[in-house]
C-alpha cells in the first residue's frame, strides 16, 4: 500500500491528544509540592523529576522522528503508565520506595511526551497548504491543557481527589492510544531515500534548533519568573502575583487562537513580525519599574506577541527540509532552552541582587529570535519545492 495521507489521524483528534500532552508536561510543577511534603524531600531530590522527565523527553524527540507512525500512539500509552505509577508511588507506596518510583514514573512521562508531541507537531506539519495555521491550532490545545493543569490540580488536593484524577488523566493518555492504535496496523511501503544529502540540510537544521532553543527558553523564563517579579517590584501579593501567569498564559492562547484567523487572510510573515516586535517591546519594558497595571499589560503582550512564534517558527522549518527524519534533534533542543534560559535569569539575577537585571536574558533572546527571522531568507537555502511528506517517513 502505498504512503498516503489516508492513514494520518484526524486533525481533531491531535487536537484533542495536544490537550492531554499540555496537561502531562506541566504535571510536576503543581504536584512538586505536594510530593515533597509527602516524603519530607529536599529541593535537590525534587528537582530530580524535573530532569528525569526532561532528560526522557530529550530521548523521546530524537526518536520519534524516525519512528513516526508508532510514536505517535507509543507516547500516549508511555504516559499513560508514567501516571499510573506515580499514583502507586504517591499514595501507596512510602518514601524510601516513593522517590524511585516517582522518579521512574516521571522518566516514563517524559519519553511519552517527547514522542508523541514531536510526532503530533511533525504530523500537522506534513500539510504543505494551511501549514502555520494548523500548527498554530493544534499548539493552542496543548496550551489549554498547559493552563488548565495547575487548576485542576489545585482544586484536586484541596478537596482530597488527587489520586482520582491521576487515574482520570492517566485514562485520557489511554483513550487517546486506543484512538491512535489504527496507526500500527497500517502497512506502508518504504520510503525512497531523501535526495538531499543531511549534510545540505546541517545548517536549516542548526538555525532553527537555535531559533526554537531561543523560543521556549524565552516563553518559559517569563512564565516562570513572572509571579516573582510581579511580587518583588509592582506591589502585587503573592495571591495577586500568581494571576500575572494565569494572565500571560491566556493571553499567549488568545493570540494563536488569532493566529490561526489571520492565516486565513495573511501570510506567515505578516503574523510572525509583528508579534516578535510586540514580544520584545513588552519584555524590555519589565526591565524598568512600573505600576502594576503597566507590568500587567506589559505581561499580556508578552504573552500575546510569543503566541505565533512556536508554530511558524515549526511551520517555516519544515517547508524548507527534504527530510524530516532529522528534526528529532531540533525539537529536543527546544526543552533544552526551557531549561538553560530561565535558570540563566536566576543565576544573573542572584550575581546582580535584581530580577530586573536577570530579565535582560529573555529581552536578549526575543531580540536575536527576532534577527534570525530577519536573515532567515539570506542566509538558508530555498525552500525545497516537494518536500517528503512527513507521513511517509519513519513509517517502520
Amino acid at each position: 500500500m502505498s504512503p498516503s495521507r489516508t492513514h494520518a489521524p484526524r486533525f481533531w483528534l491531535l487536537c484533542a491528544g495536544f490537550v492531554v500532552c499540555g496537561i502531562v508536561t506541566v504535571l510536576p510543577g503543581p504536584l512538586l509540592p505536594v510530593l515533597a511534603s509527602r516524603w519530607g524531600l529536599p529541593d535537590v531530590q525534587s528537582g530530580g523529576f524535573f530532569a528525569a522527565q526532561f532528560l526522557a523527553s530529550t530521548a523521546g524527540a530524537v526518536v520519534s522522528p524516525w519512528r513516526l507512525r508508532r510514536s505517535l500512539p507509543g507516547g500516549f500509552v508511555l504516559m499513560s503508565a508514567g501516571i499510573l505509577l506515580l499514583a502507586v508511588a504517591a499514595f501507596i507506596a512510602g518514601p524510601g520506595a516513593g522517590h524511585p518510583l516517582a522518579l521512574a514514573a516521571f522518566a516514563l512521562i517524559g519519553l511519552g511526551m517527547g514522542l508523541s508531541i514531536t510526532a503530533t507537531n511533525l504530523t500537522v506539519g506534513a500539510t504543505a497548504n494551511d501549514r502555520g495555521r494548523r500548527l498554530s491550532i493544534v499548539n493552542l490545545w496543548w496550551g489549554v491543557g498547559a493552563l488548565a493543569c495547575p487548576w485542576v490540580i489545585a482544586w484536586a488536593e484541596h478537596s482530597g481527589r488527587l489520586r482520582p484524577l491521576l487515574l482520570g488523566v492517566a485514562l485520557a493518555a489511554a483513550a487517546m492510544f486506543a484512538a491512535l492504535a489504527p496507526l500500527l496496523r497500517v502497512q506502508v511501503e518504504s520510503a525512497p531515500r531523501a535526495r538531499t544529502a543531511f549534510s545540505s540540510q546541517l545548517g536549516t537544521l542548526a538555525f532553527f534548533a537555535f531559533f526554537l532553543f531561543l523560543y521556549v527558553g524565552v516563553e518559559n523564563t517569563v512564565g516562570g519568573w513572572i509571579a516573582t517579579y510581579a511580587h518583588r517590584f509592582s506591589g502585587f501579593t503573592l495571591a495577586d502575583a500568581s494571576l500575572t501567569v494565569s494572565v500571560y498564559w491566556m493571553a499567549l492562547l488568545a493570540s494563536r487562537a488569532l493566529t490561526s484567523l489571520a492565516l486565513c487572510k495573511v501570510s506567515e510573515s505578516a503574523v510572525l513580525f509583528p508579534g516578535l516586535v510586540l514580544a520584545l517591546a513588552a519584555v524590555a519594558a519589565l526591565v524598568l519599574p512600573h505600576a502594576p497595571a503597566i507590568v500587567l499589560l506589559a505581561v499580556a503582550a508578552a504573552g500575546f506577541g510569543f503566541g505565533p512564534i512556536f508554530p511558524l517558527g515549526v511551520s517555516r522549518m519544515l517547508a524548507r527540509l527534504s527530510d524530516h527524519r532529522q528534526t528529532g534533534w531540533v525539537f529536543a533542543m527546544c526543552g533544552s532552552g526551557g531549561a538553560v534560559l530561565p535558570w540563566l535569569t536566576g543565576l544573573i539575577s542572584t550575581r546582580s541582587a535584581s530580577l530586573r537585571v536577570g530579565f535582560a536574558v529573555p529581552v536578549a533572546a526575543v531580540a536575536m529570535i527576532l534577527v534570525l527571522a530577519l536573515v532567515e531568507n539570506a542566509v538558508l537555502r530555498k525552500p525545497e519545492p516537494t518536500p517528503i511528506p512527513v507521513a511517509q517517513q519513519g513509517a517502520g
